[in-house]
């Protein structure tokens, strides 16, 4: 028996089947009453049994009433990509702390294990990891399909790049419920935040102040809310701060944590306003955002980067998120967490300009 005909028996288990069609690979279910309850415990109890088949399943609504979509594919991991890369980019990002680390030998009051090539390495790719293994988790927990955590390296700091362009996950197909989308994507942003922010702290405390910025340094123009915070407690107000590498680590993960906060597209924070909000809320605020990041891009050049990858990102998406697999709604609950770590997480890595 296929995966498929196992899918289907576990169709007609849940539901009453008013008619059917197979083909290869694919199958559609005109659902009637469901057997396990109600209609959203019954879609809730499915999707994770079809989904751990390899049967991807949609459900959409039109004039014959509840239609289920079932796919039949299956993916598989290939644990030695995700190491290879893994390896090659811990070695750029370390190439890159080397860059740091030299640049700091004449600062001085610079030294210690902040300013190591390793302290940039762990600064910047143990919350990227964390960030994606916080959506994993809950992939796992909701039944999603989803690949395993890939490091993307990137030219080093030499080049003018930072040693990775970040860690992303092949999320294989729609989870279940708006919950679910919500809840997964706030996991990766606030595990990745949460693990970043004892190294920023540290980072800043062993950070060097300076009357004036010495010749060669790059002034940062915009700083995440969180880094305004810890700079004001520990080292008072006003004056220049030369980052050290865990330090400005942090500050690329804070940076970056804002970015995939941007409410468009399937972005985190995209993922979020669909998930808490609906449809029609993601259309508007979607795009409110960007004219918003447009204007002031225009006031402020340092927000130019924000308002292009806004752009370029709504452009190749069309700006529409699909939804949730099931077409199950959120909880009024769950969607109120959400909200609010989302609103925290937002502020507390929104950047200023300085």
């Amino acid at each position: 028996m296929s995966n498929l005909e196992l899918c289907r028996a576990i169709v007609r288990e849940g539901f009453e089947v008013l008619s059917e069609s197979l083909s290869e690979g694919r199958a559609e279910f005109l659902l009637g009453l469901p057997r396990w309850g109600d209609l959203r415990g019954s879609l809730g109890r499915l999707y994770p049994r079809l989904t751990s088949l390899g049967c991807l399943p949609a459900l959409q609504r039109d004039s014959r009433g509840l239609v289920l979509y079932v796919l039949e594919r299956r993916e598989r991991d290939n644990v030695l990509t995700n190491l290879a890369l893994a390896l090659v980019t811990f070695f750029t990002v370390f190439l890159s702390g080397l860059a740091l680390s030299r640049a700091s030998e004449t600062i001085e009051g610079a030294g210690g294990i902040a300013w190591s090539p390793l302290a940039y390495a762990l600064g910047l790719l143990a919350p990227l990891i964390l960030h994606e293994l916080g959506h994993w988790s809950f992939m796992k927990f909701y039944g999603t399909p989803a690949s395993l955590p890939y490091l993307v390296p990137a030219p080093p700091l030499q080049l003018g790049f930072l040693g990775t362009f970040g860690a992303v996950i092949n999320l294989r197909w729609l989870p279940p419920s708006a919950d679910a989308l919500s809840v997964m994507a706030i996991a990766g942003p606030l595990a990745g935040y949460l693990a970043a922010l004892p190294l920023a702290f540290y980072g800043l405390y062993t950070s060097v102040p300076a009357a004036e910025l010495p010749e060669g340094t790059i002034s940062l123009n915009l700083v995440p809310l969180s880094f305004v915070l810890m700079y004001s407690l520990l080292h008072g107000q006003g004056g220049y701060i030369l980052l050290s590498s865990l330090a400005f680590a942090s500050y690329v993960v804070f940076f970056v944590t804002f970015l995939n906060l941007i409410p468009i597209a399937t972005l985190d924070g995209g993922h979020v306003i669909r998930g808490v909000a609906g449809a029609r809320a993601h259309y508007i605020v979607s795009r409110a955002f960007i004219v918003g990041l447009v204007l002031l891009a225009i006031i402020n050049p340092n927000f130019f980067l924000f308002a292009l990858l806004a752009l370029l990102l709504f452009f190749l998406t069309g700006g529409k998120h699909p939804g949730p697999a099931m077409m199950l709604e959120g909880s009024a609950r769950v969607s109120l967490l959400v909200a609010v770590l989302y609103g925290v997480l937002f502020v507390l890595t929104l950047p200023l300009p300085v």
